[in-house]
């Protein structure tokens, strides 16, 4: 699903209002990336890894959300964009919904055992999300994924529009500054111990995050 190469970037309109930007979901059809191979535990921003179930059995890489229970069941939430793709996630378990576009969420059903919902930071430490939280313009807030690992950035903008091309928009999303890159989608927005939404998609200027609350709320969950 990663078509950067074939989109033509517009320009970031952000304001108060919503903003409009022609950009790419980052799920990646590529190679796995080095370091992409799973985990006993699955931590926020961790690999994940399945294989489409189209003739060409292509494979896709995302990155992992937060770990999430639904009347007692848990669950790996993701990109929508994300679940709308393959059937198992190696060593996780398989897809149980997808929500795309307009929003960009999906339950993976999680049989591997993981704790608590923890971020992996990439320098050997993992931080424990404690609850779900609305971000401030201007706050500074990181991200985790398998290809970009823990980087952080500023706020730009709340309630963002972003437009990926062929009719699929996502609306409300959180705007950064953090540049991302194919195979972090799905991964968390954090700051300490507070999430606040998993990726979308974006490219190396902007990235837009779905809102963790407003996924929460949907699904009746809270964070594992």
């Amino acid at each position: 699903m990663f078509g950067c190469s074939r989109l033509k970037q517009a320009g970031v309109l952000i304001s108060a209002a919503a903003a409009v930007l022609l950009a790419c979901p980052v799920a990646s059809a590529a190679p796995a990336a080095a370091g992409a191979t799973r985990q006993a535990v699955v931590n926020s921003g961790d690999a994940m890894y399945t294989v489409s179930p189209g003739p060409g059995r292509e494979p896709y890489y995302c990155s992992a959300g937060f770990a999430i229970l639904v009347q007692g069941v848990r669950y790996i939430l993701t990109a929508g964009h994300c679940t709308e793709h393959g059937l198992d996630w190696q060593g996780i378990g398989p897809n149980v919904d997808t929500h795309f576009p307009v929003t960009d969420y999906g339950r993976i059903r999680d049989l591997s055992g993981s704790g608590h919902s923890r971020v992996n930071l990439y320098d050997g430490r993992t931080q424990r999300i404690l609850r779900a939280g609305i971000p401030q313009v201007g706050q500074t807030v990181c991200k985790s994924g398998m290809t970009t690992k823990k980087t952080c950035g500023k706020v730009l903008g709340l309630n963002q529009t972003v437009n990926y091309g062929k009719g699929k928009q996502v609306v409300g999303t959180i705007a950064t500054d953090i540049p991302i890159e194919s195979g972090d989608s799905g991964g968390p927005l954090f700051y300490g111990g507070v999430g606040y939404g998993v990726l979308s998609g974006g490219n190396s200027q902007v990235s837009f995050f779905q809102p963790l609350r407003s996924v929460l709320a949907a699904y009746g969950a809270t964070l594992a």
